[in-house]
């Protein structure tokens, strides 16, 4: 793959005796997995190995899925990709449990944290407490969300994140690879920019090595170097565990301009602006997108729609019975009753020039509610709570009148 630069390490540590971390990072493919295994006595060993083993026969179908979104990047080639992906993590969560229950190594896991890259895009699946984080102009963001007892407590008040190091919970997974038949996995998608680098590793980094230390070493000139500092770094802070790196520079295609205001939509849209990082990526996968030109109607007054639309660039007048009554620019949405109802629309919305739009459905929330019922149920309470804003607004201007 041109301009894919990667480089992966994997090391004993100083406390264990044997390595029960598995790597695969594979250019042919595009694509590189970190599994990290539970279970000791080489169990740990072989679902690791089992996991990266089952990735590599997905290879191909993983880098066909991304060619084609490549050439026709839209949300149906950006699903299947991260479709794939889950099923991949549920095949490999089968062939562990299958080889668990016949050699009598019940119980052993794996955790998973996998990227596979192209079309200026990077398709992630997760389980467990391996972490992928992005490093953008000098700025480290933890893209995954650890699946741990220790992050569940924090996240319910009923643990201090500066605790979590001495906390008896510290090593327990919520969800692994191989636990069952079949798994829930986290998979998102992240937009590129040039520059833009990508770190897969299991805790035995993280845990050792704090994020300041991370960011900079990271942020070496040369890949092969961070990767080396990395690993010291785990070592010198105490190598309690296995440690592995993965460190990669994917293509980027897409315009900085146009990505930076992606994001700012999906931050400032009132469904997703009080969600975590990681939790907004995973609700992208419900977004659609829309180019328009000028003149271009996105909405026709009487008819009936199921979209919520959010401006990502250009300006969008407001025309009701043929009058403009407001002009709609970046950040702002229109449409949000169309989640709810099928009623017909209150107006026209006009592009007044080339625009960009992004879209969420009805079918596809209601969808996503289904697979992510916890997520899901926090953006149907803010949909609500936006709409009761609504209507108490509509009966204030009535009761002044």
């Amino acid at each position: 793959m041109a301009g894919l630069k990667f480089h992966a390490r994997t090391d004993v540590g100083l406390k264990r005796k044997q390595n029960e971390d598995s790597l695969l990072a594979s250019e042919e493919y595009g694509l590189f997995v970190v599994a990290d295994g539970v279970g000791g006595r080489k169990a740990g060993e072989l679902a690791s190995a089992i996991t990266v083993n089952t990735f590599q026969a997905y290879g191909p179908g993983l880098k066909e899925a991304v060619d084609h979104y490549s050439a026709d990047p839209n949300r149906e080639t950006r699903n299947a990709v991260l479709q794939l992906l889950d099923e991949a993590c549920n095949a490999a969560s089968r062939r562990v449990y299958e080889a668990a229950s016949s050699t009598g190594r019940q119980g052993m896991t794996t955790t998973l944290v996998a990227a596979v890259v192209g079309g200026g895009a990077a398709f992630l699946g997760h389980v467990g407490d391996s972490r992928i984080y992005l490093l953008r102009d000098g700025v480290l963001k933890q893209l995954t969300e650890d699946h741990s007892m220790i992050n569940e407590l924090i996240k319910s008040g009923m643990l201090a994140s500066a605790d979590a190091a001495q906390s008896r919970y510290r090593n327990v997974i919520t969800r692994a690879i191989g636990l069952y038949p079949t798994v829930r996995t986290d998979t998102m998608h992240v937009e590129l920019l040039d520059g833009d680098r990508l770190l897969l590793c299991s805790d035995g980094l993280h845990d050792m090595v704090p994020e300041p230390a991370l960011t900079q070493m990271l942020g070496a000139k040369r890949l092969a170097t961070g990767v080396d500092q990395l690993i010291q770094a785990a070592l010198d802070g105490g190598g309690r565990d296995n440690v592995t790196v993965v460190v990669l520079e994917p293509d980027a295609m897409l315009e900085a301009e146009t990505v930076a205001a992606r994001a700012r939509a999906m931050e400032t849209l009132f469904l997703f602006s009080d969600l975590p990082g990681p939790a907004r990526l995973r609700v992208g996968t419900i977004v659609s997108e829309r180019f328009v030109g000028p003149n271009e109607v996105v909405v026709r007054q009487g008819e009936a729609g199921d979209t919520l639309f959010v401006v990502v660039q250009g300006e969008f007048g407001v025309c009701v019975n043929g009058k403009e009554i407001n002009v709609l620019t970046a950040g702002e949405h229109f449409g949000e009753l169309a989640l709810v109802d099928s009623e017909p629309r209150s107006a026209d919305i006009v592009a007044k020039g080339f625009g960009h739009l992004i879209g969420i459905d009805r079918a596809a929330l209601q969808d996503f509610c289904l697979v992510e019922p916890a997520l899901g149920n926090q953006l149907l309470w803010r949909l609500i709570a936006t709409l009761g804003q609504r209507l108490r607004q509509a009966n204030e201007r009535l009761a002044r009148n």
